[in-house]
Formats: C-alpha cells, sequence, structure tokens
C-alpha cells in the first residue's frame, strides 16, 4: 500500500514539475520552409565534414577549409576528380545562402622555391573558384588568391604540420543572419 502511495505522489510530482503539455500548434509554411533549410545545412555540414571539409563560422562569415593533399594531385593544381562530388556539395552548401563575394584562397607548405608556392596555390585557388563558377553558385563575384606559404597555421618543420597548411579556404559572407 505504501508502495502504491509513493508511486502516486511521484506521478503528481512529475505531473506538476512539468507543467500541463501544450496543444501542438501547426507551423506556418514560411515556419516550415526554414525548418527544412535549416535541415538541409546541417546534413550538407555533415556531409562536408566527413569528407574532411573543416567549417568555421564566426558571425555572417563562413570558411571552409580543403586540404590540398585530397582535392588536388601532389605537388599539382589539377584536381582529384574523386572529390568532385564533394566540391558539389561545397558549391550546393554556399547556395544555400545569400552570398555577395566568395573569395578561394591557396596556401602551400614552406618546402620549395616560395615563388613556386605562390604560382601553385594561387592555380590550386584559381581551379577550385572556376569549379564553383561552373557549378553556378548563387554568387555575383567569385575571386582566387594564392598565398603561398604565407600564413600558416600548423607547425612546418613537421610533415602533419605541412600538410595542414598546404589548404584552401572558401570565405563568404552570408547575407541573411540566419544559418
Amino acid at each position: 500500500m505504501l508502495k502504491q502511495i509513493l508511486v502516486c505522489l511521484v506521478v503528481l510530482l512529475t505531473v506538476v514539475a512539468c507543467g500541463p503539455t501544450q496543444p501542438r500548434t501547426e507551423l506556418s509554411s514560411s515556419e516550415e520552409a526554414q525548418l527544412q533549410r535549416e535541415a538541409l545545412i546541417s546534413a550538407t555540414e555533415k556531409k562536408l565534414q566527413d569528407a574532411g571539409v573543416t567549417i568555421i563560422h564566426s558571425g555572417q562569415e563562413s570558411m571552409l577549409v580543403l586540404p590540398a593533399d585530397k582535392f588536388f594531385f601532389m605537388d599539382s593544381s589539377h584536381l582529384n576528380g574523386r572529390y568532385y562530388g564533394t566540391l558539389n556539395a561545397v558549391s550546393n552548401y554556399i547556395s544555400l545562402f545569400d552570398v555577395e563575394t566568395v573569395k578561394v584562397g591557396g596556401y602551400s607548405d614552406n618546402c620549395g622555391d616560395p615563388l613556386r608556392a605562390v604560382a601553385l596555390s594561387r592555380q590550386q585557388a584559381q581551379n577550385i573558384a572556376a569549379y564553383l563558377k561552373n557549378q553556378e553558385i548563387k554568387a555575383p563575384i567569385i575571386y582566387a588568391i594564392g598565398y603561398g606559404c604565407s600564413f600558416p597555421i600548423a607547425d612546418n618543420s613537421r610533415a602533419d604540420g605541412r600538410a595542414m597548411n598546404r589548404r584552401v579556404q572558401i570565405t563568404f559572407y552570408r547575407l541573411n543572419a540566419r544559418r
């Protein structure tokens, strides 16, 4: 008997603590569309991250960091065809936002001739920018810059650091405030 009373008290306290349940309200078509858009953004971000793309958001600016070793053949500016699907996902992702400008920056490690590093990183950035343009992303301005070994993000004295420094960064400013 005491056990039943305790169970009833626990149930009663739970109901009181949680409060009455609210009836489910229907979403407007714009709210439904926004939820679907946010779900699509999250799914695309997951796909990109699974492919090795790092996504960084800072305010309304977004940056996608692509490891050059995956997207280009070694010491080359030729795109690796195995990653066209990922580049298509990058293009689709950028197109989910109202974007005015897309900057594609190429970076290298500090091995070899610095002038060649700038030229190679510029050509890699240009090839990614051209690919995005061919995918018809919704951005009126897409431009490429090669930085060479400037602006390292890791230690160039280690192999893993040099690999991190060989990258392509795609930066865009989202005009729509909500992600």
